[in-house]
């Protein structure tokens, strides 16, 4: 048996942070604040495989698969999103550039390449 002090725990330190997700993994494995926790911490989503894995019922399973295929679709989506949202940044950039740098310079300053920066160019005149 194992007894947390928690008062003793720093506000801010990690060991608070896992303990607080070990505490929601023990209420209640299947709710949302953990499988959110599944994407970020290891140890939860290793646990909780653990947990599918041992588990005798089938369409539990199959339940648990479905949900953590459509959070890694979810990650997966906003990734995508995220990229396409910083390369859109980098272009709208190149085209406020373009009148006042180099297309060497100015694909170094966004990290675009000279080709990118010469269809910018194209297709603003």
């Amino acid at each position: 048996m194992h007894f947390i002090e928690i008062p003793k725990l720093q506000e801010n330190s990690d060991e608070k942070d896992m303990l607080t997700a070990w505490t929601e993994f023990l209420k209640d494995p299947e709710s949302e604040r953990v499988r959110s926790l599944e994407m970020s911490v290891e140890e939860i989503r290793e646990a909780k495989d653990e947990l599918v894995r041992i588990s005798n019922d089938q369409e539990q399973r199959e339940l648990y698969e479905m949900r953590a295929k459509i959070l890694k679709d979810k990650v997966s989506a906003l990734n995508e999103a995220e990229r396409k949202g910083i390369n859109k940044g980098k272009f709208e950039v190149a085209k406020n550039l373009l009148n006042i740098l180099d297309d060497e310079t100015i694909a170094k300053t966004t990290g675009l390449s000279i080709d990118e920066i010469k269809k910018i160019r194209e297709n603003k005149n």
